[in-house]
């Protein structure tokens, strides 16, 4: 009997054994677990509950004091770890500075436009009276009685050497920005043409001001979008959902600037049989105005469209949508080989800073104009003289 008691004694002591066994492993495990998971060792740092020494003292400035370093806070080393690293003296950083000032550089900026002298002087900086009419709310450009013409009276004639080949430029699309405007109408030559969009806010004050700088001014036509079942080019398109009255009153809504323009630069969109006959009446009515038209288009739509009477031209070169550096000057070498090979030849550009710039440093390695005589004893490498788009439109 002694002994079964015994016995079971040991098999109690031998259970309640392993029960706090398997608390113990218990606890152990769930402790584990429940130790958050850090995002990283800086949080492990942050949030150890563990008494660790500071492995670095941020130390602030006293109240009245100067910081160092330009207001950068002083943090220091705890003297139980090593020194932080040394920030890099200023000539260390001297090639990075220079690499990044490089860079800097390249960085297409109207800035790089340094103001001129105006070039040339136009003779009409506001709008002769003779010129325009009332058409409702409109104020709106055209022939005077006498026969004068809205195109070649606000343009200028310019004269060139015969032995220099002629070229005008036009930067379109200006206006959004009064800024780029300004540097645009300071920075390059006269004889740079300008022309406005059509949604550009202030036209009359912006057209004045570019005109006191001797640069001929001019008007966007925006024709509707070839992806026209995505984009819209604006309320002040032709777009080919519009009756032709309604596309007539946008001509008007864009002509009435109250300021002296000599037409308008026609934009790329759809100009084939879809709108041909609306085209038809929106050209007819520039030349009953007495108005040019540029086609600035890629296709030969608007060209199709035959307006007797109707000073136009077609821009040899247009560039409006690829804007690498080696693709405009490759268009602008174009351009010389047409000037070569017609005697003249018509570019048309979108106002990116990229293009401007281009344009600008294109223009400043033309050729001083000399007479013959004096072009025997020297090497004229790029023969172009700049003129107003006027010179080189035909009725």
């Amino acid at each position: 009997m002694v002994q079964k008691v015994t016995s079971y004694k040991i098999l109690a002591a031998v259970a309640v054994a392993a029960v706090i066994t398997l608390a113990i492993v218990g606890y152990w495990f769930a402790d584990e677990k429940s130790e958050p998971v850090y995002l990283s060792k800086i949080d492990k740092l942050m949030f150890d509950k563990d008494n660790k020494a500071p492995k670095f003292v941020l130390t602030l400035p006293e109240p009245g004091k100067h910081q160092q370093s330009g207001g950068t806070p002083i943090i220091s080393a705890s003297p139980d770890i090593l020194p932080l690293p040394q920030t890099p003296k200023n000539d260390a950083l001297g090639p990075v500075l220079e690499t990044l000032n490089e860079i800097i550089a390249q960085i297409p900026n109207l800035n790089q436009l340094t103001d001129q002298q105006p070039t040339q002087t136009l003779r009409y900086i506001t709008q002769d009276e003779e010129m325009i009419e009332k058409d409702g709310a409109f104020v709106l450009p055209k022939i005077a009685v006498d026969g004068r013409k809205p195109w070649n009276e606000y343009g200028e004639s310019v004269n060139t050497l015969p032995n220099f080949k002629k070229v005008a430029l036009i930067i379109k699309g200006l206006g959004f920005d009064p800024l780029s405007l300004d540097k645009v109408a300071k920075g390059l030559n006269s004889e740079v043409s300008i022309s406005l969009s059509p949604y550009a806010a202030d036209a009359e004050k912006k057209i004045t001001s570019a005109r006191q700088f001797g640069h001929e001014t001019y008007i966007d036509l925006l024709l509707s979008s070839k992806d026209f079942l995505k984009s819209d080019s604006g309320p002040m398109s032709m777009s080919l959902t519009i009756s032709q009255d309604e596309a007539l009153q946008r001509l008007k809504r864009s002509l009435s600037v109250n300021a002296p323009i000599g037409g308008v630069v026609v934009n790329d969109g759809v100009a084939d049989e879809s709108n041909q006959e609306l085209l038809t009446k929106l050209f007819t009515e520039l030349k009953n105005r007495g108005l040019m038209l540029i086609d600035a288009t890629h296709g030969d739509g608007v060209e199709q469209i035959k307006i007797e009477g109707l000073a136009r031209r077609k821009a040899d070169i247009v560039i409006d949508s690829d804007f690498r550096r080696n693709s405009i000057d490759k268009a602008f070498k174009k351009a010389e080989e047409i000037a070569f090979s017609k005697g003249q030849v018509v570019v048309v550009i979108d106002p990116k800073p990229i293009a401007i710039i281009e344009a600008y440093k294109w223009i400043k390695s033309f050729s001083p104009q000399v007479s013959y005589e004096e072009a025997k004893n020297m090497e004229l490498t790029k023969p172009f003289a700049l003129v107003p788009i006027s010179n080189l439109v035909m009725e």
